[in-house]
């Protein structure tokens, strides 16, 4: 399956696609002329050489996946990043699914596309959805009955410990403690005597004698927030951080309408993940230079381009170019394997078992998703997001043209998207995985080629040399110098070609490893991470004033201010409440 063999571009079907597809906005508002759209030298080569151009991209974009799982394999100590810790890597994923929310991750927008309170703006409506009138299932009922105003997000339990269960607990560490936490999202199942759901899943002949079970369904605004088991405990921290504060907000003296209160957390909960995302977030992964020159921009109207054309129409799609391309840097960030917790540190837990989190818990082997998590599965947030850097954390991957193995096993055809793009066509269910699928969604997605997206945003390219390596890395060489390179096995002019029309998902990973040694984003790829995201950090997204959000930010917080920091955030939830404060009034919200 995973050989060193390809069919060919030769023996191809002739009529791989549709043809190459146009999303509906791009990074410069305008599409690129012929020659600026990735594939261009290669459909030169492929007129030379007699063959179908879709066909030849298609190929060379195969043995480049597998170039970049095989760069991958050099895994070690060196190829960690000691300035972003691993943290960061899933905190990307869910600003990316928070972007996304509203079209699900495709870049068609159309009136059914998505529900009328998304919006491609940093405002988490993947965990508030409709808030708890239109999405009441999210949020936890009240003491008042059914028909009292929810204001607090579910959270769910954990399983209870499941190692060791004669070692001594340690106040105050759910990891260590024996019952169980408040420290997983919130499950739902339907049992077959109660239940008339038609998803009911039969248990195999030999299972223990319990009831037939639906799939275990987290209770949560998108579904991909449980993808992983970090990102799940990164959104269960969000959900508490939410309540968190609105139990502040009730134990003021100031204490405004059930109504107000819930926006009033809302707004707050949305203001801080804003500045975590502008200053943490940001600050760890782009460009020093970039980064100098976007921070201080505080309108839409100065950060120019699509932060212009999102203050003319909130409902302006994400640009193609950072969609399929520049914020898939994280793809590169991803390690093979990370230590939850101190309880479990002599264990590291796979990338895989960490993806199939839920599968660890089923009843017989039958398949269905499993429950709640055992609490030695709770992340230690200082290996994740410590307080200073360099200790005993998990590190992030090195940012470059390489993933770990699991990408590459992965189905390259999981998206519907791609099955639509090239047929039915079995070697794409073969070869590439993840790698393949974002370099062939782009290339069939018409995305300009990096050399033609720089010189229109005037920013130094990466020369021939440093796209080809010297022997060492780059299309031209192997990270394992003892692994073939797959490219070297493609027409003669297939490397060459590549270096001057180069796939903007390849350079933007080869421009952080030679512009910064993989460990930020180089000038490129931080241009366009960081006009996207800071435009939808400044879309409106509330209806609170913002004083209203300034005065209790002054009651709530240490400094006076929202955090701006993942430790600040989980320093607020595990902190003890804070003292009612002596202030004047508060203005009640106008929403």
């Amino acid at each position: 399956m995973h050989g060193s063999g390809f069919t060919g571009a030769g023996q191809r079907n002739a009529a791989l696609t549709r043809g190459l597809e146009q999303p509906e906005t791009y990074f410069e508002g305008s599409p690129p002329p012929p020659d600026g759209i990735f594939g261009w030298r290669l459909a030169q080569e492929a007129a030379r050489l007699g063959l179908h151009p879709q066909a030849l991209v298609m190929d060379v974009l195969q043995r480049l996946a597998r170039k970049m799982y095989l760069d991958g394999l050099v895994a070690g100590p060196e190829t960690f990043n000691p300035d972003v810790p691993a943290g960061y890597t899933y905190l990307g994923q869910l600003i990316a699914h928070d972007l996304t929310f509203s079209d699900l991750g495709t870049l068609s927008r159309t009136a059914t596309a998505g529900p009328l309170w998304a919006s491609p703006a940093l405002d988490l409506d993947c965990l508030y959805r409709g808030g708890p009138f239109r999405s009441p299932m999210l949020y936890q009922q009240r003491t008042g009955g059914p028909d009292a105003l929810r204001l607090k997000l579910r959270v769910g339990y954990t399983g209870g410990r499941t190692w060791d269960k004669d070692a001594p607990e340690v106040p105050g560490d759910p990891v260590t403690a024996k019952a169980p936490q408040p420290c997983d999202l919130a499950m739902i199942a339907c049992l077959d005597a109660v239940s008339n759901a038609t998803d009911l899943r039969p248990l195999p002949p030999d299972a223990p004698d319990v009831p037939r079970q639906c799939p275990v369904e987290p209770l949560i605004g998108d579904i991909r927030n449980d993808n992983n088991l970090i990102l799940s405990q990164i959104t269960v921290l969000f959900h508490r951080f939410h309540n968190r504060i609105v139990d502040a907000i009730l134990a003021s003296p100031h204490r405004p309408s059930d109504y107000e209160v819930f926006e009033i957390a809302r707004a707050l909960v949305i203001a801080t993940y804003r500045s975590v995302v502008r200053n943490d977030y940001l600050g760890h992964l782009l460009d020093p230079g970039v980064w100098r020159d976007y921070a201080p921009r505080e309108s839409l109207q100065d950060l120019g381009g699509f932060g212009r054309r999102l203050a003319a129409d909130a409902d302006t799609p994400l640009p193609a170019e950072f969609i399929m391309a520049a914020f898939r840097f994280g793809h590169a960030m991803v390690r093979p394997s990370y230590t939850l917790n101190r309880a479990l540190a002599l264990t590291e837990t796979s990338l895989k078992g960490l993806m199939t989190f839920r599968r660890g818990m089923l009843v017989g082997d039958g398949g269905v998703p499993g429950s709640p998590i055992p609490n030695d599965w709770i992340l230690e947030w200082d290996l994740f997001f410590p307080e200073k850097a360099g200790a005993d954390e998990n590190q992030s991957h090195l940012i470059g043209p390489w993933v770990t193995s699991r990408f590459y096993t992965m189905s390259a055809m999981a998206h519907d998207d791609m099955r639509r793009m090239v047929g039915a066509d079995p070697i794409y269910e073969t070869y590439g995985g993840l790698p393949f699928r974002d370099l062939a969604r782009a290339y069939l997605s018409s995305l300009p080629s990096a050399q033609h997206l720089a010189d229109r945003l005037g920013i130094p390219k990466l020369t021939r040399e440093e796209l080809l390596g010297d022997g060492h890395g780059g299309l031209a060489g192997m990270n394992a110098r003892t692994q073939p390179n797959p490219l070297a096995g493609a027409p003669d002019g297939v490397i060459e070609a590549l270096a001057e029309d180069t796939p903007l998902f390849y350079y933007i990973l080869r421009e952080a490893e030679v512009r910064h040694q993989g460990r930020r984003l180089g000038p490129l790829g931080s241009a366009i991470v960081a006009q996207v995201v800071l435009a939808a950090s400044l879309a409106d997204s509330t209806t609170v004033e913002a004083g209203v959000i300034r005065r209790w930010s002054r009651v709530l917080f240490k400094g006076g201010a929202v955090p701006d920091s993942m430790r600040d955030i989980i320093g607020f939830v595990e902190s003890p409440p804070p003292p009612a404060a002596p202030s004047r009034p508060i203005t009640q919200a106008s929403v």
